[in-house]
């Protein structure tokens, strides 16, 4: 995984503030790129809209995040009445972030996939078969009803696992194959002396 973020050099504690997000902008990537750059020029959008952010006396920062149009990254602007970003932060990964808060339900899709996806390789490193495992998913499918689990995404989120040489969804079946490292006898004990 790649993140792109400033990061600082021996700091003692982390720094935060309560941001709030009142106005979302997408700009075109080299308008993007050139915030990015040119944090202290004036620009048009922030002259537009930041008379439209409310002042409170709670401790929050009302903000403006600029979106990446081609990429997914944002810069947060807190621009204190100026057209320029006079506090600004780059957030990796914000039209995700923003989706997250914008779709909760959305959230808790990945939360639960998350957890099934757990529970299969346990179950599948613990209770494999020469190196396979095969299941129909209904014993596994505890937080979610059979039409919501998306099958295949799922196995694609397994194939990402270094316990799986190979997981496909196939005719209502989930097949995989267990990686080398991760072979047992069944008892959950490794395997020695075993390759496949």
């Amino acid at each position: 995984m790649i993140i792109e973020t400033p990061l600082q050099y021996k700091v003692t504690d982390l720094q935060t503030e309560r941001c709030q997000v009142d106005e979302v902008v997408t700009l075109g990537h080299w308008q993007f790129e050139y915030l990015k750059n040119c944090t202290s020029d004036d620009f048009d959008f922030i002259a537009e809209l930041r008379d439209k952010l409310p002042v409170t006396n709670d401790n929050t920062r009302h903000c403006i995040l600029a979106l990446d149009e081609a990429g997914d990254d944002g810069i947060l602007i807190d621009p204190q009445g100026y057209s320029y970003p006079r506090y600004s932060a780059y957030v990796p990964n914000a039209k995700q972030l923003l989706a997250m808060e914008q779709y909760p339900s959305l959230q808790a899709y990945v939360q639960d996939i998350v957890d099934v996806v757990e529970e299969v390789t346990q179950l599948a490193v613990n209770s494999q078969e020469n190196g396979e495992f095969h299941s129909d998913l209904s014993d596994i499918e505890i937080d979610f009803q059979p039409n919501v689990l998306d099958k295949f995404l799922l196995a694609d989120m397994l194939n990402a696992r270094p316990e799986f040489e190979s997981v496909e969804y196939t005719d209502g079946e989930l097949n995989a194959v267990i990686s080398g490292e991760y072979l047992t006898n069944g008892s959950g004990e490794e395997m020695s002396g075993i390759t496949m």
